[in-house]
């Protein structure tokens, strides 16, 4: 089941791969301003927050494969519209329908992994295994990348996304027919997929009262909203205001993969425990990336996007081992709810301010993304190193 399961994410971030250089630099040349796009982004963020509970639902009584094909129908249909999409109105729709796509996927890999490892009884080897599977999705995203600039130079920017959608539809055929479900489901939880389960008002109140008992964690929530925001919505335009040509962002993207997946490799095979200096240094080093990209000179520039890339991968992975061994069992699914909750509202309301401050001056954003990691690397301090 593992191997089926790298051959699906494999074919999915082939297509995340395709239309990854250019989600953002396609809407700039159709007019939209950054003020829009972060709006368009924030739409997608409330859209995946508000689906995060029905694709628990799916993922839990249907089986984590059937939310994983759902996933892959709504890219699929996502990118085809977004390839005929003209003004701001008609970017509506495809960003809400990716929103959806990532609800339905949010944490169902993770699931199924863990659920398969479960079923052989390693469950204790997942960190290794989710490392592995990271680093799978990062090669495969940097196949799709240099395809995705083959596809620019020939033929359009817009044809990338019809690629992209065909190769979603496969993977949907392919999730169906050959993943299987495990005979066994965890008790407990290991992503936001299911979260609030089928009791959301219960998973509330239990929220409510951690919270009030452990206070500490709300720490959490603060630092890792701020952790977890990779002013994405400001690289594409960087790279264009540096001299770079839309057709070459494929391959700029390829090139600062082979550092995600370091990074990956890296946090994957690190022993001991995760603890909040992982995370004080995660925010320092994202700091000095965006001072890097923001104010330096093109080599400079990308020496600090190869810099966020390494360490992107690295908090994906602490993230996941440190909510789920150092929450207490019972309020493990609350407490990534709540965490899921926090990040997606951040992120909501954060995009559409960073577009507003970099419309005025692009140097603007990256002034606010610097300090708003300073401030997370400071949280990351207050972390609790228990349950």
């Amino acid at each position: 089941m593992l191997y089926r399961l790298f051959t699906k994410v494999g074919l999915e971030h082939f297509a995340l791969g395709l239309q990854l250089p250019i989600l953002i630099a396609l809407p700039l040349s159709r007019g939209l301003s950054l003020a829009q796009i972060g709006t368009l982004e924030a739409i997608l963020a409330v859209v995946l927050f508000c689906f995060e509970v029905p694709s628990g639902y799916v993922a839990d009584r249907f089986g984590r494969k059937y939310a994983m094909a759902m996933s892959s129908i709504a890219f699929a249909v996502s990118y085809g519209l977004f390839a005929t999409a003209h003004n701001f109105t008609g970017f509506i729709v495809p960003f809400m329908l990716m929103g959806i796509g990532f609800a339905m996927l949010s944490g169902a890999d993770e699931a199924y992994l863990f659920d398969s490892l479960k079923e052989q009884k390693q469950e204790t080897q997942y960190k290794r295994w989710y490392g592995r599977l990271t680093i799978v999705d990062e090669l495969v995203t940097i196949v799709g990348l240099g395809v995705s600039t083959a596809v620019v130079h020939f033929f359009a920017p817009a044809t990338v996304f019809v690629f992209a959608s065909a190769t979603m539809l496969v993977t949907a055929g392919f999730t169906l027919v050959f993943l299987r479900e495990a005979r066994t489901h965890s008790k407990e939880p290991k992503s936001t997929v299911q979260a609030f389960e089928q009791e959301p008002v219960s998973v509330v109140k239990l929220g409510i009262r951690f919270l009030k008992t452990h206070a500490s964690f709300s720490i959490v929530l603060f630092a890792f909203a701020l952790l977890d925001e990779s002013g994405r919505l400001l690289w594409q335009p960087r790279m264009l205001d540096l001299g770079f040509t839309i057709s070459v962002l494929g391959l700029i993207y390829a090139g600062l993969k082979v550092f995600s997946i370091i990074g990956a490799w890296i946090s994957g095979n690190l022993n001991g425990k995760i603890g909040r200096v992982h995370f004080f240094g995660v925010g320092v080093l994202a700091a000095i990336s965006f001072a890097l990209v923001g104010f330096g000179n093109v080599y400079v520039a990308m020496g600090g996007l190869a810099l966020y890339f390494l360490i992107e991968n690295a908090f994906r992975v602490f993230r996941s081992e440190y909510l789920n061994e150092r929450v207490e069992s019972k309020y493990r699914a609350t407490f990534l709810s709540l965490n899921s909750f926090s990040t997606q509202t951040f992120a909501a309301l954060f995009v559409v301010g960073l577009g507003a401050v970099a419309d005025q001056r692009l140097i603007y954003g990256f002034l606010l993304l610097f300090g708003v990691k300073l401030i997370a690397s400071i949280a990351s301090l207050a972390l609790p190193k228990h349950a």
